[in-house]
């Protein structure tokens, strides 16, 4: 069986790290969506026969796996800039997020002082 180049960043003990990242998940809460958008997400899930919760996360989900290139790109730049493989940057991101921004925060954070456009 080949393995898959992208596939480089999996753990040689895929059940050990499954159980220790379920333990260090959390529950995620969003805001209230517009009027608009929250309609779209019930329409959705009533056609998929979900709860409005299950699709909200399988949106999320879908969201992150279409931007995974993008993410991936600039976790790549950053470990690049701090020296480390972009997996492991991905994890400490995940795991310790507090060292990651002390990290960064060395090696100069593209959103500094940035107003965030989102909000």
């Amino acid at each position: 069986m080949a393995l898959d180049p992208d596939q480089e960043h999996l753990p040689e003990h895929p059940q050990k790290y499954q159980q220790n990242h379920q333990q260090d998940q959390q529950i995620l809460s969003l805001p209230t969506l517009p009027d608009y958008e929250m309609r779209l997400l019930t329409a959705m899930a009533f056609f998929l026969g979900r709860k409005v919760n299950q699709q909200a996360a399988a949106v999320v989900a879908m969201y992150l796996r279409q931007s995974h290139d993008r993410i991936l790109t600039q976790t790549e730049y950053y470990a690049h800039r701090l020296g480390i493989s972009k997996w492991d940057l991905l994890e400490l991101i995940s795991a310790n997020p507090e060292q990651a921004r002390a990290l960064l925060a060395q090696a100069g954070k593209v959103h500094d002082d940035d107003p965030d456009i989102f909000t």
